[in-house]
């Protein structure tokens, strides 16, 4: 059983006039994976014994003044705690969320970063410290930092830390030790005013087009990357409106960029697939693709096809043509064998990762006594591939007979679906309710109930739904959804 979610999906736990307004931060360049949790205080199953471990402040939220508890950090050593360098680079360090209504934000504080193997000690004070009291401030940081080091280790150049007026700046400075120039971070700052003047120009189509034609260039993978990230950061702060905004922005722009045009070709490629496509269909149309990135959409959205056999047949048209005397297709097909199982590899171990930290997720909301307040709890988790995960438990359960563990499953299962319904668009608890109804009787009955929503736009979003869930390898829920767009067809 499959249901649809939103992309950049994150539900509202308030009525809309509730909805803390909080803007997306600033997510750091390149960072594809998923932003750690902040690791606990105390060391046990599952948590980190951090040398310089955080304090537990109360925190009262600004939104509906509910009091909750948040850590706190203001020393980062990542030579002893090597695990806040990438939570304070995902810009999750010192950054609290209220467990009621999940507004939440940046915590104000000092912070001083100590980085061994680059001889960098830097420190922020916030600027409403009076500047009489900040250089205690330091002080008191660094005696911290010196008494909770080994005597062998203490360094000179920790006498002066490096002090710098905003936190920004202090970021920018550890991200060049990543490899991260401050070229790219420009690049990326002008980028984010790019994603700003296109939201404002978004109910300006000429004005839209003008943006794109006049900054065609930095409308790239990056671009969207950022764009994307900075999408999921506003739907997980409860921002939907802005978030939705965002994916409108990113879709108009695929029709006019050039980035955009090979964006097309990709969906115009996977729509070609079906579940007739055989391996060497599928491997006639990687070949015949004049897109590297066009082959990889069609490899990762035939992925049940993509197998030993497929590439022993690449393989033997590429000796075909090395004993034609035709080295440049050999060599052309060779490169292309080596970027498919490099994508493969990638994606493989991506979908392997995801799916070992949802069975953690479910795992803990299993082991709660409160079901349904726990899905609330990892509310951020509750997506496709969340469900796909109780999905497959479930028909484990039932196989073995394990009725209480169904029973329980199934809990899990009901509580996360209405938990999506509370925030999806009415057309998409529409498509949820027709991806579960009993086909064609109980599909045709639903839509009959709701005519009204059967609009031509309904079946163009079906198209482009089909296309996008066939490119994540979903062929049967492809197969369902072309099914239920000819039943909506005829009541058109």
């Amino acid at each position: 059983m499959t249901i649809l979610t939103p992309k950049g999906y994150s539900p509202a736990r308030q009525p809309e006039s509730e909805k803390p307004q909080t803007p997306p931060e600033t997510p750091p360049p390149a960072q594809e994976e998923a932003a750690p949790q902040q690791p606990q205080q105390q060391a046990g199953r599952g948590q980190v014994q951090l040398h310089f471990p955080p304090q537990v402040i109360g925190v009262n939220c600004p939104n509906c003044n509910t009091p909750f508890p948040a850590q706190l950090f203001t020393i980062v050593d990542v030579g002893q705690d090597p695990v806040l360098k990438n939570v304070l680079l995902a810009g999750q360090l010192n950054v609290a969320s209220c467990p009621r209504c999940g507004a939440g934000g940046a915590l104000t504080t000092p912070l001083l970063y100590h980085d061994p193997e680059h001889q960098f000690l830097g420190v922020y004070v916030p600027e409403q410290i009076a500047v009489k009291e900040q250089q205690k401030v330091i002080g008191d940081l660094s005696r911290r930092l010196m008494d909770g080091l080994p005597q062998e280790d203490r360094r000179g150049y920790m006498l002066t830390p490096k002090q710098f007026l905003t936190y920004q700046s202090m970021l920018e400075a550890i991200l060049e030790f990543e490899g991260v120039t401050r070229e790219m971070m420009d690049k990326q700052r002008r980028q984010l005013q790019l994603i700003e003047q296109g939201l404002v120009a978004l109910q300006d189509p000429e004005g839209l087009r003008l943006l794109a034609k006049e900054s065609d260039a930095d409308f790239d993978d990056q671009f969207f990357s950022l764009l994307n990230m900075v999408t999921e950061s506003a739907a997980s702060g409860g921002d939907v409106e802005a978030a939705q905004e965002m994916v409108e922005l990113r879709e108009q722009l695929i029709e006019l960029t050039t980035w955009g045009e090979g964006v097309k070709r990709q969906r115009a490629a996977v729509a070609k697939l079906t579940p007739e496509t055989t391996r060497e269909d599928l491997l006639n149309m990687i070949v015949a693709a004049d897109d590297p990135r066009v082959a990889e959409a069609l490899v990762l959205a035939a992925r049940r096809l993509v197998d030993y056999s497929f590439f022993e047949a690449l393989t033997r048209r590429i000796d075909a043509a090395q004993a034609a005397g035709n080295a440049a297709e050999a060599e052309r097909l060779t490169g292309l064998r080596e970027r498919l199982l490099t994508t493969l590899d990638r994606y493989d171990q991506m979908q392997q990762a995801a799916i070992q930290q949802y069975t953690q997720v479910l795992g803990e909301i299993l082991a709660a006594d409160d079901v349904q307040r726990a899905v609330m709890e990892h509310a951020q988790y509750i997506d496709q591939t969340f469900l796909s995960v109780v999905g497959a438990n479930l028909e484990d359960a039932k196989s073995r007979g394990a009725g209480a563990a169904v029973r329980r499953l199934q809990e899990v299962w009901d509580s996360a679906i209405e938990l999506l319904n509370i925030n999806s668009a009415p057309e998409v608890a529409l498509l949820n309710e027709l991806l579960t109804a009993e086909y064609p009787g109980g599909t045709r009955k639903i839509l009959s109930d709701n005519r009204e929503v059967i609009t031509q736009e309904f079946i163009d979003a079906l198209e482009e739904l089909i296309a996008q869930v066939q490119s994540e390898g979903g062929d049967e829920v492809a197969q369902r959804l072309r099914q239920i767009r000819s039943q909506a067809q005829l009541m058109l």
